[in-house]
Parts: structure tokens; C-alpha cells; sequence
């Protein structure tokens, strides 16, 4: 049996809530605060396309990371988004510090209105002693609703393992989670339910994490407070 803890968190670029400024945040303290076996990180900004906070992070604590860019990005403005010339990259990464390897990453996209037309999500294959490899899928849907997240969901099911096979998908579905799952099919269950957007009085829970119950089991599962980004953190125990 495999026993993990797991945590997903939109960075928002290391940058706080438009509303508030757009101000940048300890994005390096939060990282390390929420340290977990496993964490799917959204929006990794990397301000020259190569190297940025989350980074930065990954080689104090002897984490691997496994990335996959979603296209050139600014963090100028009233707020950081996709430009197809801004100065560096945003991406989504899984940060891992027990044994994995990277799997294919997986394309969602293209979609219309999204300005990540080659968006695709990173997955990798963790391995414990005693236990089933895990598969462990980050995700980062686009926000152009409505059509933009069930379009991408039904992408991302068609290449899901069957059941049977030890899967969890986490992050920013930008979508609610009943409709979520039933996009997915195939027994897909929430293992958190809590709001989580905005961080200051979220309304509504857009980051999530998936498993089906028959091959993963939630334990622990959290919503956490807000801590710099427009999304609040969400942390689980996996055991399978």
C-alpha cells in the first residue's frame, strides 16, 4: 500500500489578486510552507522563459520538477496572462520528492478563445515501495467559459487509464466540480469540496482534486487559507 500527501495551488504568477495590485508575494515562503510529497503546481512563472521562483524552490529542497510550458506570458498589467510576445513562459508543473518519472503530457487544446492554443498538461509516474505505481496528473484548464473547460475535460478523458489503474488529477479546472466529474465518467469522484476562489471570499471551488474511489482513497482533505494568490490551496492524503 502507497500513503502520499498531495497538494495543489495556483500560483497566480507569484502575484497577488488584481483587486489588491497585482503585488507580488513570498511565493517561495508559501511553496515551502505547503511542501508535500506531491504538489501540482499552476501558472509557474518563469520571467526569462528558464528560471523563476518555483525553480528557485525546487533545488533547496531536493524536489524533482516535471514542466510543461503553456506558451510566452506577461506579468505586466492589471494582470499576468498568455502574450504571444510577453517576456517569459507560464506553465504547470509537478513537483515530486519521492521517486517518479515523467509520462507524455497530455494536449487539451486547441480550443477557441484560449490563449494557450498547444496547452497540455504534465503527468508523471510515482513509484513507492510495496505499492502500484501512481499516476498523478496536474491540470491547468482554460478560463474562456463556457465552452473552453468541458471541451478540455473531454479531451483529458479520452486519455485517462482505465479503472483499475491508480490515477489522481489535481489542479485549476476552472469549472465546478459536479459537472467536472461528470465530464470525466469512468467513476471520477471529488476527494476535497470547499471553495477556493477568490482567496478573499472565495464563491466557488474551481481547484480540484479527482480520483476514483475503487483505486485511491482521500484522506485529510483541505481547503487551506488564503496565502498571496487568488486561489486558496488544497491539500490531501492519497492512500492506495
Amino acid at each position: 500500500m502507497g500513503t502520499l500527501s498531495l497538494v495543489t495551488f495556483n500560483t497566480h504568477y507569484g502575484l497577488g489578486p488584481p483587486r489588491q495590485g497585482a503585488r507580488p508575494y513570498d511565493l517561495r515562503a508559501v511553496l515551502a510552507d505547503l511542501a508535500a510529497d506531491v504538489m501540482v503546481i499552476q501558472e509557474v512563472w518563469r520571467p526569462d522563459g528558464e528560471h523563476g521562483v518555483v525553480d528557485a524552490f525546487v533545488e533547496e529542497p531536493g524536489y524533482a520538477m516535471h514542466h510543461v510550458a503553456t506558451g510566452h506570458a506577461t506579468d505586466t498589467g492589471r494582470w499576468p496572462h498568455h502574450d504571444p510576445v510577453g517576456r517569459g513562459t507560464v506553465g504547470i508543473a509537478v513537483l515530486t520528492r519521492v521517486p517518479a518519472r515523467p509520462l507524455a503530457s497530455l494536449p487539451v487544446g486547441p480550443t477557441l478563445g484560449d490563449p494557450a492554443p498547444a496547452r497540455a498538461l504534465p503527468q508523471v509516474e510515482v513509484t513507492i515501495d510495496g505499492a502500484r505505481p501512481l499516476r498523478v496528473v496536474g491540470v491547468h484548464l482554460t478560463s474562456r467559459l463556457p465552452h473552453g473547460p468541458m471541451i478540455q475535460l473531454r479531451r483529458l478523458q479520452r486519455d485517462l487509464p482505465p479503472p483499475g489503474t491508480p490515477t489522481v488529477v489535481a489542479g485549476d479546472c476552472n469549472f465546478w466540480g459536479p459537472p467536472a466529474t461528470a465530464l470525466l465518467r469512468d467513476g471520477w469522484r471529488r476527494g476535497v469540496t470547499g471553495r477556493t476562489w477568490p482567496a478573499a471570499r472565495p464563491h466557488s471551488q474551481i481547484d480540484h482534486v479527482f480520483t476514483r474511489p475503487g483505486d485511491v482513497a482521500v484522506t485529510r482533505p483541505v481547503v487551506l487559507g488564503a496565502c498571496g494568490s487568488d486561489h486558496r490551496p488544497v491539500r490531501v492524503r492519497l492512500d492506495w
